[in-house]
């Protein structure tokens, strides 16, 4: 006679695995919403997300999907892959503030997933959830996977790349290498040369601290090599024949002078990104020192394969946290792609130890209210002071800080007291970082306003005429000509654009103070001008006379314009 699986096994397990199953869904689905949803609901923010957004625009524009430009002049400080995927989505969506955005949030999700599915590969299934869990709702992964920049793309390849390698490794399975290379490549074309350097550096690494000599010969797969380089080599290719000065510009000045100079004044002191680690990881910080406990999975892997995992995991994370420690320049998101590695580290332990039931009286629980406290400093001061009304600043300080307190204390409250309700406790700290993080995602809607010129650009569209010519002086609006879909003349040092504006297609876009006052009062053109009220209209007009134009003020910004037509 046959049986059930209920029969055989029970209603219980069965309704157990079921209502785990459910849950697991409904998280995976909130964060879909928290991350995709709302991408649309706040303005793109300067200068990144005006920039990102603009090339792929004007690729549409011109039709030129080979030479990335920016307000019309050739931009190569990076590779093409973001403003293709931002070019795809404007096909798709628009051109607005969420095709803008949601290709680095599904990035951003895909990245979540791979680590998680390398969680389940190394640790099991439950483990690998709350790793991707863990990395979902950081508070340095989130706030970057929701925002229009290179870094997420990037970490979302790195995380494939290092996962695929590691699969491929250990399964000794030669088609994860297929995706090893693929991911590197795309790695490649999403920030440039770190994208083969950071996986060569920690496979190199690996091999000497595990000994297994034969991983110097086996990932080279012909057929993974050559797909690298049918993915990586023909866009190089292309906008080299197209512009010989590709090549020293990007490689040489914007990989290994960026990397060993201060030429772009970013410079930070090598402990730079010690306190970001920490902070990036709120509101799962607590769990980073419980890693150095004797039972953690980092100090007693149970199996020879989880000591190479925690070696590896541990290369992951510390090669690329050096890497970008010793570099001259320094921004907070290059560190985005050392968060999966210790997210799996966290989402094994957070598992061990409710597998082990040894939290009652764990340190934890106060590593986690310190956590909390510090999380709530981060959020709650800057929406207090001079950028945020009470009323804007408490329903993101109720959510977010709910999350973050909730989160010691449903630790204390599933664990003591003789409960032991492990599990709950677990599912209960995954729904505190998810109201976290819904806390966060309000965070967009009081500093957007603030960092945006979409205001300025609504002004201008409401108040041109054909013919007229927008002018920023002293400073780099990215955002205008996206939303006013114009070209703009730059007046006073171009900065990121002195490349371009020493090409022939920057000639007469490109203005000294002087240049262009002469023209102004010669009034030769009609000019829409852009200028910041901090005293740079003082300075661009020290007698306070701007003939008979007229002045609109917007937030921080002054925009003159005369309604006359232009001396003949």
């Amino acid at each position: 006679m046959r049986l059930t699986i209920q029969e055989r096994y029970g209603y219980s397990m069965i309704s157990s695995i079921s209502k785990r199953n459910i849950f697991f869904a409904a998280i995976a689905a909130a964060l879909l919403l928290l991350y995709i949803v709302p991408l649309g609901s706040y303005p793109l923010m300067e200068p990144d997300e005006g920039r990102y957004a603009e090339i792929p625009r004007e690729m549409i524009a011109t039709g030129n999907y080979i030479t990335p430009m920016l307000n019309y002049v050739k931009y190569f400080e990076k590779p093409v892959f973001l403003y293709w995927m931002n070019a795809a989505s404007f096909h798709i969506f628009g051109q607005n503030e969420f095709a803008a955005r949601v290709g680095v949030a599904l990035c951003a999700l895909a990245g979540a997933l791979t680590t998680a599915m390398l969680g389940s590969f190394i640790y099991g299934r439950i483990a690998g959830f709350l790793a991707g869990v863990v990395t979902a709702t950081s508070l340095l992964y989130f706030a970057i996977g929701t925002i229009n920049i290179t870094d997420m793309p990037l970490s979302f390849f790195l995380t494939l790349a290092f996962a695929s390698f590691y699969a491929a490794h250990v399964k000794e399975e030669k088609k994860y290498y297929l995706l090893f290379y693929f991911a590197s490549a795309m790695a490649l074309l999403t920030k440039g040369l770190i994208g083969v350097v950071l996986p060569g550096a920690v496979i190199f690494f690996y091999i000497l601290a595990t000994r297994q000599w034969k991983l110097f010969y086996k990932p080279l797969y012909l057929p993974g090599l050559i797909l690298f380089f049918a993915v990586s080599v023909p866009w190089f290719y292309l906008v080299c024949r197209d512009n010989p000065d590709f090549f020293r510009f990007f490689f040489i000045q914007e990989h290994f002078l960026r990397y060993a100079t201060k030429m772009h004044h970013r410079y930070e002191p090598f402990w730079f990104f010690i306190p970001m680690i920490p902070a990036g990881m709120i509101p799962w910080t607590a769990f980073l020192p419980p890693l150095f406990s004797k039972k953690s999975v980092v100090r007693s892997p149970k199996t020879p394969e989880e000591k190479r995992a925690v070696i590896y995991l541990l290369l992951w994370f510390s090669i690329i946290f050096l890497f970008f420690s010793f570099s001259d320049s320094k921004l907070i998101p290059y560190i985005i792609p050392c968060i999966p590695p210790l997210a799996i580290l966290i989402g094994a332990d957070i598992f061990r130890m409710a597998t082990d039931k040894e939290w009652h009286g764990h340190p934890v629980v106060w590593l986690a209210l310190t956590s909390g406290l510090l999380g709530m400093g981060l959020i709650v001061y800057p929406l207090f002071g001079e950028h945020a009304s009470p009323a804007q600043a408490w329903p993101i300080a109720v959510k977010a800080g709910f999350g973050l307190i909730g989160m010691p204390v449903v630790a204390w409250y599933y664990t003591s007291h003789g409960s032991k309700r492990y599990k709950e406790a677990v599912k209960a700290l995954i729904l505190c970082s998810v109201l976290f993080i819904s806390g966060l995602q309000d965070v967009y809607n009081i500093v957007a306003p603030m960092r945006t010129m979409k205001d300025v650009s609504d002004v201008i569209i409401r108040e041109r005429r054909p013919g007229d010519v927008i002018v920023a002086y002293d400073e780099v609006l990215q955002g205008i000509p996206f939303y006013t879909k114009q070209r703009v003349m730059m007046v006073g040092h171009p900065g990121e654009l002195e490349y371009g504006a020493n090409q022939p297609e920057g000639r007469g876009w490109f203005l000294t103070k002087e240049e262009f006052l002469r023209q102004w009062r010669a009034r030769e053109k009609r000019f829409i001008l852009v200028v910041k009220n901090d005293g740079r209209f003082e300075e661009l007009f020290p007698d306070g006379s701007t003939g008979t134009a007229e002045k609109i003020e917007s937030g921080k910004y002054l925009i003159l314009f005369y309604r006359e037509e232009p001396t003949k």
